[in-house]
């Protein structure tokens, strides 16, 4: 480069004249006396030459991007050459001339602030200036515990009603017809006299299950650098699966028009009576008592909060002796009220709750194994995880014989808690 040439020229020059000015300096040191006067002349011509030459480097190695035996020996003459290398004045001007390396002058101000940048080392890269090495391959960051997931898990609803495997997506479901059962029997009003003779039928009706499911596309690089993500992807997948079967009952269970309704600032009293309501008309639908109560987080929430004319807790945490719904507190659920189990989900988002028993809501469910395919095309592995579910809801209320319109699905009580 003729920039680098022209520079070690006057950098040889300058070396030759200060080993001259050393030189008349020594001797006149080892004979033990003044400088004589062409001494004297020869040195001032010599450094006013010198003066001449640092204004030139500075100059053109201060402007110029210059080899690096040249950038070294002009910084044994200057020890602040460094710091007055090229500096970008803004990440604007920067982002300008690495998008313009076309341009000479962008290019060589960008080689100069990067060859510059390279120099330095840091303990983190990203905290050092830009584009410097830093240790971060030797700094490993310790994983403590398990890995946090404060999604919902299991599913309580679930559980609650009783989960009845089947083998097909479409099935039959029989049941009774009676419209006339109150009066098939009775008692015979004369000897010999005929006794009533009413008849009832049989009727299946078809239950429809539905997919419900999900997949992902895994990385063989992932599977192989982290022995333990299958198992973590397996499980999360499947958390999401049950959540989404438990609300596909909550939604099921929701579809009934028997309603109670419960004001937002209900007393104990008023929860008490919407209860015992509630219950009497299962039994009443259904044949049955109640077997469970369903809230979600809102609803639990409120009911911890609950107090008697007294101001005594409607369901004390600590000795429950005068409580009719039982113990319970903010640390653990409560597991029955007025007798009845309770299900906290939060697949139930608002306040309301809902009573019902095996009889006013059935769920069948297969778990379809985990389907995986390999995908060689971009070194990767697709999972997924699958259930059929179906919901069946029985006629509670019917206008007569051969299944006549109008007919209810009433086996589960919403109480409508504003």
């Amino acid at each position: 480069m003729a920039t680098d040439t022209f520079i070690n020229q006057l950098l040889d020059e300058r070396s030759q004249k200060v080993q001259v000015i050393e030189t008349l300096a020594n001797t006149a040191a080892e004979e033990s006396r003044d400088l004589y006067q062409t001494d004297l002349e020869t040195i001032d011509n010599y450094r006013s030459r010198i003066k001449a030459i640092d204004v030139q480097i500075e100059k053109v190695a201060g402007d110029l991007e210059l080899a690096d035996n040249v950038r070294s020996r002009v910084r044994l003459l200057d020890g602040d050459f460094g710091t007055r290398d090229f500096q970008y004045r803004s990440a604007g001007q920067y982002m300008w001339d690495m998008f313009h390396q076309s341009d000479g002058e962008a290019r060589g101000r960008w080689s100069k602030f990067h060859r510059r940048a390279a120099e330095h080392m840091g303990y983190d890269k990203e905290n050092t200036v830009p584009v410097a090495g830093g240790f971060n391959g030797l700094v490993v960051s310790p994983v403590v515990g398990a890995v946090l997931d404060p999604r919902p898990a299991g599913r309580p609803l679930f559980s609650a009603l009783g989960v009845r495997p089947i083998e097909s997506g479409t099935f039959m479901r029989p049941r009774i017809i009676d419209p006339n059962f109150e009066t098939g029997v009775g008692p015979q009003g004369m000897e010999k006299a005929e006794l009533p003779s009413k008849a009832w039928d049989i009727v299946s009706e078809p239950v429809q299950a539905a997919v419900h499911g999900g997949y992902i596309n895994i990385s063989y690089l992932l599977l192989g650098m982290a022995p333990s993500s299958l198992d973590m992807i397996v499980t999360h997948m499947n958390r999401r699966l049950e959540w989404a079967s438990e609300k596909a009952a909550v939604t099921q269970m929701a579809l009934t028009t028997e309603s109670i309704a419960l004001p937002a600032d209900a007393t104990s009293s008023a929860i008490s009576a919407a209860l015992g309501t509630a219950a009497a008309t299962v039994f009443q639908n259904t044949g049955s008592l109640p077997t469970w109560l369903a809230m979600g987080p809102t609803a639990y929430g409120r009911l911890i909060g609950v107090t008697d004319l007294a101001g005594r807790p409607m369901i004390p945490a600590v000795g429950p002796v005068n409580a009719w719904a039982g113990g319970g507190g903010t640390d653990e659920f409560f597991t029955s009220l007025a007798g009845m189990r309770v299900v906290v989900t939060p697949a139930i988002t608002d306040a309301d709750m809902y009573v019902g028993n095996p009889y006013g809501l059935e769920v069948y469910e297969q778990k379809l194994p985990i389907l995986e395919a390999v995908e060689p095309s971009v070194l990767g592995r697709q999972l997924a995880v699958a259930s059929m579910l179906a919901f069946y809801r029985p006629i509670t209320a019917e206008a007569g014989a051969g299944n006549v319109p109008p007919a209810e699905s009433n086996g589960v009580v919403h109480i409508n808690w504003a």
